[in-house]
This record gives C-alpha cells, sequence and structure tokens, in this order.
C-alpha cells in the first residue's frame, strides 16, 4: 500500500532505500549557446532577381501590357515623353486603375515618366520638384 501511496506521492518514504528504488525525474540543464555580440544579420536572398519592365506606349492599347505586367508582380516604368497628352492621360488613370487594384503605387520619377509597382515591391523616392507633376499632369489641379 505504501508503493501505491508513494506513487501517486501522498505517502513520503522514511528510509533512504525507498527513494533509490524510485530515482527522481530531473530537468536536465539547459545550455545557453554565446554568441557573438554583432548586430549582422543575415538576409534571405532571393535567387531569382525581379525584372522591372520599360514601355513605352503610343496608343491606348499598350496601357494593357503595362497592366499585365502589374498582374504578374513586377515594376514597370512608363515612358509617355512620345505618347499624345491626351492619350497618356488616358493611359495615365488606366494605369493607376490597375496599380489600385493591386495595392501598389505609382510614382511620377521625371518628366513624362512613371515607375508603377505591385505592393511587392518598396519604392523610396524623393522628388526634388514638387512642381514638376504640375507641368505635364495639369488636369489633376483644381482650377
Amino acid at each position: 500500500m505504501d508503493k501505491v501511496w508513494g506513487s501517486l506521492g501522498l505517502f513520503e518514504p522514511v528510509d533512504g532505500v525507498e527513494e533509490e528504488k524510485h530515482p527522481r525525474f530531473e530537468e536536465p540543464e539547459v545550455k545557453v549557446k554565446k554568441t557573438n555580440t554583432n548586430n549582422v544579420v543575415s538576409l534571405p536572398t532571393n535567387p531569382k532577381q525581379m525584372k522591372v519592365m520599360i514601355v513605352e506606349p503610343f496608343s491606348f492599347d499598350d496601357a494593357q501590357h503595362v497592366a499585365d505586367h502589374l498582374k504578374n508582380r513586377k515594376p514597370v516604368v512608363v515612358n509617355l515623353e512620345s505618347t499624345d497628352k491626351d492619350i497618356a492621360k488616358r493611359i495615365i488613370d488606366f494605369i493607376s486603375g490597375t496599380t489600385y487594384a493591386v495595392s501598389g503605387s505609382i510614382q511620377k520619377i521625371g518628366n513624362q515618366i512613371f515607375l508603377c509597382a505591385p505592393n511587392n515591391v518598396d519604392v523610396a523616392y524623393s522628388p526634388q520638384d514638387d512642381n514638376m507633376d504640375k507641368v505635364f499632369m495639369s488636369w489633376s489641379s483644381n482650377k
């Protein structure tokens, strides 16, 4: 009966002989490996490089190519320098909607040159001249 009570933990044996029969389970020592105190973090590298597509549309139909690249999660540089202004406005409207639909961003990076990036691409850009937007995108200003 003492064995039953002892196995349940309700009875403490008096002799040291009983304790030797039932070895105690001890927690193993946790060894902490000391690492170097450098603040270097290895970043996983992506073996597949990302391509940036450059498109120079001449008609509104070419805007579909830009939308296809954005749907495939590829950033696109759109050069509208040789595009008619009315067509360029329609293309920018279409591309802006596509960029919004894929949760991306669109940035003006030059005179009539835009960078459209899907949400998997982080774009950091600070324009040098804030008035540069008003030269080409005159339709966006409040008159």
